[in-house]
C-alpha cells in the first residue's frame, strides 16, 4: 500500500514536471516535443453592480475559458459567458513569446501559470496552480487602474461598455485534460 501511493505520487509529479516543460518550451518556443497538447478548463462565476448606463444590481455572468498548450505554436483560448438568457463567445491566440495583446499567458513557476487581461479601467489576473495530473486551483483578481472607481465591462446583452461599481468572483474551478 505505501508502495502503491508513493508510486502514484511519484507519476503525478512527473506529470506535473512534464506539464510545467511543455508549457516552458511553448512559451520559449522550442523545438517540437513528443507528447500532445496540454488542455486546461477553467471557470468562474463573477457578480456585478452595473451603475450606468443603466442600473442592474447582482448581474451574475458564468465565465468558461478553454485554453490548450501546443508545443511551438502558443496558446490557444476559448472562452464564453452566460448571464441568463445572454451568451457570447470569444477566442484568441498567442503566439510563443508574444506578450501584447488583450490576454497574456505566462509561465511563473513549476506549479503555476498567470493571465492577465487588459479590461479598458482594470486589469484581471488570474492565477493558476497544477496540483496534481489533473486538478488545478484558480484564483481570479480584478484592480482597478490608477485614478479610475469603476469597472468597464463589455456588456454581453448589446456587445457595449457597460459601467460596474462593483466586481466581484464567487466561484471558481480548474481542471487538466
Amino acid at each position: 500500500m505505501v508502495e502503491h501511493f508513493a508510486r502514484k505520487r511519484t507519476n503525478l509529479g512527473a506529470r506535473l514536471v512534464s506539464i510545467v516543460g511543455a508549457l516552458s518550451f511553448i512559451f520559449a518556443s522550442a523545438p517540437s516535443m513528443a507528447g500532445g497538447p496540454i488542455q486546461i478548463d477553467l471557470t468562474y462565476d463573477s457578480e456585478m453592480d452595473m451603475v450606468r448606463p443603466e442600473n442592474h444590481p447582482g448581474i451574475a455572468v458564468h465565465h468558461n475559458l478553454h485554453v490548450t498548450f501546443v508545443n511551438g505554436k502558443g496558446v490557444t483560448e476559448n472562452r464564453d459567458r452566460n448571464a441568463g438568457r445572454y451568451q457570447d463567445k470569444n477566442s484568441m491566440t498567442q503566439a510563443p513569446r508574444e506578450e501584447a495583446g488583450y490576454a497574456t499567458w505566462r509561465v511563473l513557476s513549476q506549479d503555476k501559470l498567470m493571465r492577465i487581461e487588459r479590461d479598458p479601467q482594470s486589469t484581471r489576473t488570474m492565477i493558476v496552480t497544477l496540483t496534481s495530473a489533473s486538478t488545478c486551483t484558480l484564483e481570479v483578481k480584478d484592480e482597478l487602474k490608477s485614478g479610475f472607481n469603476e469597472y468597464a465591462f463589455l456588456r454581453i446583452s448589446t456587445h457595449s461598455l457597460g459601467y460596474f461599481s462593483s466586481y466581484r468572483v464567487v466561484g471558481t474551478s480548474c481542471t487538466i485534460r
